[in-house]
């Protein structure tokens, strides 16, 4: 039986918050209310993987940054594609299926590629 929306209440926690994050938390329980992101913590040397920006092949589109988790699509303030902030992407790949050159069947005029080698810093 759902209950009606009169019926259902809004409970706000009152406990302090955490200066320090999830690690400030006590043990045995609690809550995390500020989680962070990759804008505040690099993270791109999570992955052995290295995305590659070919700006000659870039049409501009745009397409690549609305798909992107961590907001690693670098433009300039004109509009067009700059590169890849390797500090917070994490190979997912989801650009690289958004891109449209790179659905071109000759890899030579594709956008976005990984490179085959692992990163130095690693």
């Amino acid at each position: 039986m759902s209950k009606s929306i009169e019926e259902l209440q809004v409970v706000y926690s009152n406990l302090p918050r955490p200066k320090s994050g999830w690690k400030g938390l006590e043990l045995g329980g609690g809550t995390v209310s500020d989680t962070g992101n990759s804008e505040l913590y690099k993270t791109g040397n999570w992955v052995p993987t290295k995305l590659k920006f070919i700006k000659e092949n870039c049409i501009n589109c745009g397409l690549c940054w609305p798909v992107c988790p961590d907001d690693a699509i670098i433009f300039d303030k004109e509009g067009n594609m700059l590169g890849i902030d390797l500090d917070h992407c994490k190979d997912c790949g989801l650009c690289t299926e958004a891109c449209p050159p790179n659905k071109n069947s000759d890899p030579e005029k594709r956008c976005l590629v990984f490179e085959d080698n692992y990163r130095e810093d690693f």
